[in-house]
């Protein structure tokens, strides 16, 4: 007799009605499924999910589209906790360990800032009226103009492994590309693979997993796969090109925050230091699979919220940091930012593994990159100064707002929190204090 426990997959479906319907058509066809609440670590509006095996997924795959119901997520089954999936996923690939053949993960393997400034000095720019957004402020992507009511955002973004498992990698690779398209106010229009691959590392399956998860982002932002380029290198790198469309009055951009406006981030801060705990075998499962899934969660529904209330300037928070991108936006508004430590939401395990000193080089990267440009109260706690700086790897949106703007934020986005503060002095200046 089969038991729950042997049952590995989770479907996710907008409506009960949707979650009955799988279920009545998936027994009729003898498959072992059944309705079960959502369990804590699954997100599910209607608080019930198809449980189901991972080796029935291809059937249920044509069941859904046999009858027109897609599911809104999947999840399958890692030791106590769940983890993103899709119902074409390999259920046999063999434990891969990506992560450990890296020096630096996700974002963090970004050149530090100053770097970047030191390298980019003194080139030439190509100028055209066209040219909505180069890379004078930092942006998030550029915007070309195609025509009076229409812009292309263009932006590329790829690093290597931050977890080991292939489809999550692909999947918040593709998340954190896509980010930055809706970070400009943007919709995805398609996305190319951009692949190192290693052959002699990583099986053939590995990379169909890994394109399979990007695949998952693509498909759930509404873009497609146009393409892409493959190399055989000695390190294992993926990500996306991805073109996105805007009106050219309605660009979001980093710098216009105002005196009075208040910071909001849309998700919580940690990835850095729980993947760099797991990478040493010392972050605890559902605390990595919370990450994960944080990671792969597309910041369209942030975007949307956002579009509702004018903002007055936006980011997303990626490999430089909250304190990093926060520079960038209040050196484009010409402002100073005032960050509050105790006020930055966590993820589950990222301040344990701060405190077990497991923080990613990034984190060091980011703060001597800032050193002119942050002052840190002596009585801050060390372990939400490293969180500050944490390199996170597709972070939420940093938005600066109205403080009534930013109540319907939070009302509208579990997860978000208001973080500082926009206030007078030197361009670009964050100063971090502890209410």
């Amino acid at each position: 007799m089969t038991t729950s426990s042997d049952r590995d997959l989770l479907v996710v479906f907008e409506t009960v009605q949707r979650v009955m319907r799988a279920e009545r058509g998936a027994r009729e066809r003898g498959l072992d499924v059944d309705v079960i609440p959502a369990p804590r670590a699954v997100s599910s509006e209607c608080g019930v999910v198809l449980e189901a095996r991972r080796a029935d997924g291809h059937l249920l795959a044509t069941l859904c589209s046999e009858l027109g119901i897609a599911p809104v997520a999947i999840y399958r089954r890692s030791i106590d906790t769940w983890l993103p999936t899709s119902l074409d996923a390999a259920g046999d690939l063999k434990a891969v360990a990506l992560t450990q053949h890296t020096a630096y993960g996700g974002c963090g393997a970004k050149l530090s800032k100053s770097d970047l400034t030191t390298i980019l000095c003194g080139l030439p720019r190509l100028e055209s009226p066209d040219l909505l957004v180069g890379i004078e402020r930092a942006d998030d992507a550029g915007v070309v103009r195609v025509a009076p009511d229409l812009a292309l955002i263009h932006t590329a973004d790829f690093f290597p492994p931050m977890v080991d498992d292939p489809f999550s990698f692909g999947r918040i690779a593709a998340t954190n590309a896509l980010s930055d398209v809706y970070a400009m106010g943007g919709r995805p229009l398609a996305g190319m693979n951009l692949i190192s691959f290693p052959l002699a590392q990583f099986s053939r399956d590995v990379l169909k997993e890994i394109l399979r998860g990007g695949l998952a982002a693509l498909e759930e932002a509404g873009a497609v796969l146009a393409g892409g380029h493959t190399v055989e290198g000695q390190e294992l790198l993926y990500g996306l090109a991805v073109t996105g469309t805007v009106h050219p009055d309605r660009i979001w951009r980093n710098g216009g925050a105002r005196q009075g406006d208040v910071l909001v981030l849309t998700k919580p801060l940690g990835s850095g230091l729980i993947t760099t705990a797991a990478k040493a075998e010392l972050a605890q499962p559902r605390d990595l699979a919370g990450a994960v899934r944080w990671m792969a969660t597309l910041n369209r529904t942030a975007a949307e919220a956002v579009a509702t209330i004018s903002p007055s300037a936006v980011t997303d928070v990626t490999g430089f940091g909250l304190v990093g991108h926060g520079a960038e936006m209040a050196e484009a508004s010409g402002l100073a930012f005032e960050i509050d430590l105790n006020a930055l939401p966590v993820m589950p395990g990222a301040l344990e593994a701060a405190a077990q000193g497991l923080v990613p080089a990034g984190t060091a990267k980011n703060r001597r990159s800032l050193v002119d440009l942050c002052s840190i109260p002596d009585s801050a706690d060390p372990l939400r100064i490293d969180l500050a700086f944490d390199p996170q790897t597709s972070g939420g949106l940093l938005v600066s707002c109205s403080p009534e703007a930013a109540d319907h934020l939070l009302r509208s986005l579990p997860g978000s929190a208001v973080i500082g503060r926009t206030t007078e002095g030197a361009s670009g200046v964050i100063r971090l204090v502890a209410y």
